[in-house]
């Protein structure tokens, strides 16, 4: 094995190159080799401390990647020590159950540790999808395809396998009984890869498409204060001149970005009357996001409007506000609106970072998923390319409109029908022919159950371990109780041939 340095460093190295921006999607499929073989050694409780130190600090280098101006490095921070807790927790849990159930079925005990604890985060905690081992492949569509069948958990769970399979390897001398295992898993990993691969090369959006347009604000919105109500008013212009050239250029359904503007409430009647006249008149489809200050920018209403030829079909509350943003978090999933082309709804930036709400969208026939957002350019295109994955899953295309990052515009296979950087110099007008005919997906229909089933196969797995414990415990004590029997039995007649040997000889005479 690994001189234990060695493997502290690439410990660090290999899950901070991983995932995030600069991300090196090859290294993912062996990530936790070096901190799989170093567990294998610890004995005592100071070990597992120093090791939760090493996470921590890997965990940090890696989200830290991702900052750029305007994020704080302490953000780095918020989102790595829980990753890193996390981890920590199923590090231990996982090497006290190897070496119980052994290597054998331990490899699967720990892709179905990680996978299980993907879905928990993005399921039951405000941390979402971030540090998923599947978006370490965002430019594979093909694997991202596997995504369809079972979600984002089941391609993690291959690519945990593959570390997993390569420690044991080269932690055990013989490996010949880990060998069937591995050569099975791998056709079986194949098998779905190309599956992946037919879907991509064959895959034809069918029905009619409709020309949609992402329009995205230059305004800058900063905590600490709100912009010159001048200066507001003369981008609500802009966004409201580039909605009328969207319309001449063609687009059925116009999407502004996240907080394209803000609007204050004495004045928001005003506005959605305006923008609902621009809709009827021009019979157009409207998702026009903004932000409603309450307490100055301390607390406001994230939001956007659906307005469908002159009627507001829905005001949308981001449902999942960025842990630490002061939006006013929503209530209820989106409406979908049944336009003449197409079942459309939405949700804002965040939110897609959750594959259960993206799952809900599916569940309710939408065929194009609006999803205002904003960004910032440490994850630039890597926040998008995660929203496409919910269209994956889903079955449905995304017009995604996004400032401070590239717009996106994708059908249900994950292939981009339109981008506009942000930081190119155009008019942050994108149009795009999007597919109005959802494609039915198996993960759209059953939702997680993969995870399901894997919690399903470890309790089994530690049911038959503690019987088989049990049993071997009983047979112990039945070995153990025989040996004591035949001990007895021995003494006994030890104890008969020593009193027999001191009878006097006249007896023996008798007996004769």
């Amino acid at each position: 094995m690994l001189n234990t340095k060695i493997l502290w460093i690439l410990s660090i190295f290999f899950i901070a190159l991983v995932g995030m921006r600069f991300n090196i999607s090859v290294l993912a499929w062996v990530m936790f080799v070096p901190l799989l073989l170093l567990v294998r050694s610890i004995e005592t409780k100071k070990s597992w401390f120093f090791i939760f130190f090493l996470i921590q600090v890997a965990y940090f280098l890696q989200i830290s990647k991702i900052i750029s101006d305007p994020m704080p490095i302490v953000m780095a921070l918020l989102f790595s020590a829980p990753m890193a807790i996390f981890m920590w927790i199923i590090l231990l849990v996982f090497e006290v159950a190897r070496r119980r159930i052994g290597d054998y079925i331990g490899v699967f005990f720990f892709a179905s540790l990680m996978s299980v604890l993907e879905w928990i985060i993005y399921s039951f905690t405000e941390l979402g999808s971030w540090g998923t081992m599947t978006y370490t492949q965002l430019d594979d569509l093909a694997f991202l395809q596997l995504s369809s069948l079972l979600g984002i958990t089941f391609g993690s769970f291959f690519i945990y396998l593959s570390s997993a399979f390569i420690a044991v390897f080269i932690a055990n001398k013989d490996r010949t009984k880990f060998t069937k295992s591995a050569i099975i898993t791998s056709i079986v990993f194949l098998l779905f890869y190309s599956y992946g691969v037919i879907r991509v090369e064959n895959g034809v959006s069918k029905g009619e498409h409709v020309l949609v347009a992402a329009i995205s604000s230059n305004m800058q919105i900063s905590p600490d204060n709100i912009p010159e109500k001048e200066h507001l008013e003369k981008t609500t212009n802009i966004l409201i001149e580039k909605t009328k050239i969207a319309i001449k250029r063609g687009a059925k359904l116009i999407a502004w970005n996240e907080g394209a503007t803000i609007i204050y409430k004495e004045n928001e009647s005003e506005f959605i009357k305006k923008m609902k006249i621009i809709s009827s008149l021009n019979k157009v489809d409207l998702f026009i996001a903004y932000i409603v200050p309450i307490d100055k920018i301390k607390k406001y209403e994230n939001k956007y409007l659906f307005i469908t030829r002159g009627q507001m079909l829905d005001e949308y509350f981001k449902f999942h506000p960025v842990p630490g943003e002061p939006a006013i978090k929503g209530t209820s999933f989106a409406k979908v609106g049944s336009l003449e082309y197409a079942n459309v709804a939405g949700a804002i930036c965040y939110d897609f970072d959750f594959p259960v709400l993206g799952r809900e969208l599916s569940k309710k026939g939408v065929d194009i998923a609006i999803v205002p957002s904003s960004d910032w350019k440490g994850i630039d295109s890597i926040h998008g390319k995660m929203a496409m994955v919910r269209a994956i899953e889903g079955g449905y295309s995304l017009l995604r409109p996004v400032r401070g990052a590239t717009s996106f515009a994708f059908d249900a296979y994950g292939n981009i029908r339109a981008s506009m950087s942000y930081y190119e110099d155009n008019d942050r007008i994108m149009l795009a022919s999007l597919p109005t005919q959802k494609i039915w997906t198996l993960y759209g229909a059953v939702g997680d159950i993969f995870p399901l089933l894997l919690i399903l196969f470890m309790i089994i797995t530690g049911i038959r371990f503690y019987l088989k414990k049990l049993l071997m415990r009983k047979n112990e004590e039945e070995i153990k109780q025989n040996e004591l029997l035949q001990q007895e039995e021995s003494q006994n007649e030890n104890s008969f041939s020593a009193g027999s040997s001191h009878l006097p000889k006249q007896i023996y005479n008798k007996c004769d």
